[in-house]
């Protein structure tokens, strides 16, 4: 790579790095503000509230996250500023391939089979967080949590996947994609899964964020999406199930289990060829991935993603 583009390379990364540093800083902010203020009404609303009771009333309301996911995508549009402001809508709205009930359902039932293979990676990882005297229990409780306030439900099948692939979809892949298709793509997943800060997601974000980047590539953005939401919806509608009848809950998850692998295994089977020539086709040049890694804003972003997600283990 020329001396020339790798110096639009670093500032190019440094301002991704930045913006999303900003990002963060931003829905941190907007969070803890929101949740101050609802827990000053709390105490004049529930004069006789334990702090107990107000922090489980905290905990079960999604305002705060909710204002805050929406602040967290208001920095990035600095990173659509390469394309002028009447053409934003066709920079996020353009469809390319047809999606119809076959491609939403094949990406739905693929999102959980990847979310079974991820599965398996959580329990050599919690083996060896146990003998560090560690355990994942409480991220898994915080993974599989049920919403029990519509602002909850909200939050995780509307507003979560549409502020998280607006985000990483919408801005982070396309931004990068003129480096490389496959090189953009997997950035976007694993800023995706990092930005879960929970150990027990991270696996199962990243596997499910490469797909949802293929299908916003070569499908469209609102198509990731609606699979991100029908998959957040699934998880909620289990939880519930699993509320009301365990036994029945755990019917419908063995069932799910086995058409996502069934799907899974179909997939790669059959179209394992045609995914390694895409893989391949979008490569980065040469020395591209170092100047992203060794890129100061970057480094340091993915460095407060590692140990918010280290956070979530927690000592036994």
């Amino acid at each position: 790579m020329q001396r020339t583009a790798q110096k639009a390379c670093k500032k190019s990364f440094s301002r991704l790095g930045w913006v999303l540093i900003v990002s963060q800083l931003l829905m941190l902010g907007v969070v803890w503000a929101g949740e101050q203020i609802y827990a000053l009404f709390l105490v004049i609303r529930y004069p006789m509230a334990t702090n107990a009771d107000i922090s489980r009333m905290l905990y079960d309301s999604g305002g705060a996250l909710i204002a805050g996911a929406l602040a967290g995508i208001v920095p990035c549009f600095a990173l659509g500023l390469t394309t002028r402001v009447q053409e934003l809508p066709g920079y996020f709205l353009r469809q390319r391939k047809c999606l119809n009930w076959v491609v939403v359902l094949g990406s739905l039932l693929l999102v959980l089979g990847l979310q079974n293979i991820a599965s398996l990676f959580t329990i050599p990882m919690e083996l060896i967080a146990n003998q560090l005297n560690a355990s994942f229990y409480s991220a898994y409780e915080s993974a599989t949590a049920v919403s029990v306030t519509p602002t909850m439900l909200a939050y995780s099948v509307l507003i979560a996947p549409f502020c998280e692939e607006l985000l990483y979809r919408g801005f982070v892949l396309q931004y990068l994609k003129p480096y490389g298709k496959t090189f953009a793509i997997v950035f976007a997943a694993v800023l995706f899964g990092l930005m879960h800060g929970n150990i027990i997601q991270l696996p199962m974000a990243l596997l499910c964020g490469m797909l949802f980047g293929y299908i916003a590539l070569e499908y469209s953005l609102p198509a990731s999406i609606l699979i991100h939401a029908l998959t957040n919806f699934t998880a909620e509608a289990v939880s519930w199930l699993s509320s009301a009848d365990e036994v029945a809950a755990e019917a419908v998850n063995q069932a799910l289990f086995a058409f996502g692998l069934v799907a899974l295994f179909l997939c790669i089977s059959k179209l394992w060829r045609p995914i390694v020539t895409y893989a391949r086709k979008g490569y980065a040049e040469k020395g591209v991935i170092r100047l992203l890694m060794t890129s100061p804003p970057i480094i340091l972003l993915i460095t407060y993603l590692v140990v918010l997600t280290g956070l979530s283990i927690k000592p036994i």
